[in-house]
């Protein structure tokens, strides 16, 4: 009798659609799990007679159901706050890019950590992930060039140092307008090097003996000397009319550094009036060897290194992918995908270019499984599974009411 093969049929697809649904609510709480849905399709029909130009219609009875597809429900997850760095959520349709030497994965699973040898890779599987590195003397990102599965993230904490050359001053306080042309004013600073090394400067300020409102200036430094000089101007209400000053410091023992330090000050904030004299150096952008404490992300996906001398400095920039139907990604579990000839090939590009998204540094991105509608379809496919079962039933019935006419 085709209706118990029927039945079957029904009994066997409705038991995969409850195998679907239970582990979509089995990884309600996975981190960026992404649901199923199961399709069903009616299945082969038997013809029994065909239709007629007389207008009869096709006479045909149907074998039974069969699974259409089950196919990954890529919608955004909601975002859960963790407070960890290195916690990462994706907002968008890109995927992370994870490789473990020779082959590489795609997955939204954020959760990322420092291994051993200073790697950024997935807590879960230990595969590392992929970006873009930072040239370590410009710190520019270079987001053209390939992504090969070599490119991996490395965060050098505690080993890497680095220190910045000053090359701006910035001044403020007032030039004394009563001040004796001979008694000049001595300000001194400390500026670094190349490698951070420091070295003492002074200004030396003397107001003018023949024009009222113009100073000269010139520099010294015990560890060099600078052949610029020049002179500043004021108006009469006291504001400095000179923006900034220029000058080399060339070093006598640069010690590996670069010999030639340029410098420019700013004396906008500089005034001359009458009262006592208090113009300094304020600030200065040069630092000393500091070494890598941490680092941050944002949400172009760009890691930024914090030093101990409070320097910051670009290391790297997380990469993702996009496909163009990401619901025909290939399932490796373990929250991992790899494309498919449905996929289309992977569009790699830094975050917030195209389809990809931007991301979001210490959150993580949920399960995207709606459990009260996975419980309804539970109840649908139970109900319809026992309605083939009855079907099975009746037709044993009527096999034994058959086998009892012979009685």
């Amino acid at each position: 009798m085709i209706s118990l093969f029927t039945g079957v049929a029904g009994l066997q697809t409705y038991q995969r659609a409850v195998d679907v649904i239970a582990n979509n609510i089995a990884n309600v709480n996975t981190v960026a799990f992404k649901a199923a849905r199961v399709s069903f399709a009616e299945a082969l029909a038997q013809t029994l007679r065909a239709g007629s130009e007389n207008g009869t219609n096709p006479m045909q009875v149907g074998l039974g159901v069969g699974l259409s597809s089950i196919e990954n429900i890529m919608s955004q997850g909601n975002l859960k706050s963790t407070g960890r760095p290195t916690d990462v959520a994706l907002l968008g349709e890109g995927f992370f890019i994870l490789s473990d030497g020779s082959s590489l994965s795609f997955t939204r699973d954020g959760v990322f950590q420092l291994d051993g040898k200073n790697r950024l890779v997935a807590a879960s599987n230990g595969r590392r992930l992929l970006g873009w590195l930072a040239d370590p003397a410009t710190g520019e990102i270079d987001t053209s060039t390939d992504l090969a599965p070599g490119t991996q993230i490395t965060i050098p904490i505690g080993t890497r140092l680095a220190a910045r050359q000053t090359a701006n001053v910035g001044y403020q306080g007032n030039l004394n307008a009563g001040q004796d042309p001979a008694d000049p004013v001595d300000t001194s600073f400390t500026i670094y090097d190349s490698l951070g090394a420091p070295h003492q400067i002074v200004i030396t300020f003397t107001k003018s003996a023949v024009t009222p409102n113009e100073w000269a200036w010139g520099v010294t430094s015990p560890d060099g000397n600078s052949a610029d000089t020049g002179t500043i101007t004021f108006t009469e209400s006291g504001e400095c009319q000179t923006a900034d000053i220029s000058f080399t410091l060339t070093l006598t023992t640069p010690g590996g550094a670069a010999a030639d330090i340029p410098i420019t000050a700013k004396l906008t904030a500089v005034t001359q009036l009458v009262g006592e004299t208090s113009a300094q150096c304020v600030s200065q952008d040069g630092l000393p060897v500091g070494a890598l404490q941490s680092f941050s992300i944002d949400d172009m996906g760009v890691l930024t290194g914090i030093y101990s001398n409070g320097m910051a400095e670009k290391l790297a920039q997380i990469a993702l992918a996009a496909v163009t139907k990401p619901a025909g990604l290939t399932n490796l579990g373990g929250n991992l995908y790899a494309p498919s000839p449905n996929t289309g090939k992977p569009i790699i590009k830094p975050p917030n270019v195209g389809a990809n998204g931007t991301l979001a540094a210490g959150f993580l991105e949920m399960s995207n499984v709606d459990l009260a509608q996975e419980f309804a379809n539970l109840i649908v496919t139970q109900r319809s599974f026992q309605a083939n079962s009855r079907v099975v039933t009746t037709a044993d019935e009527m096999l034994q009411d058959v086998l009892t006419l012979k009685r």
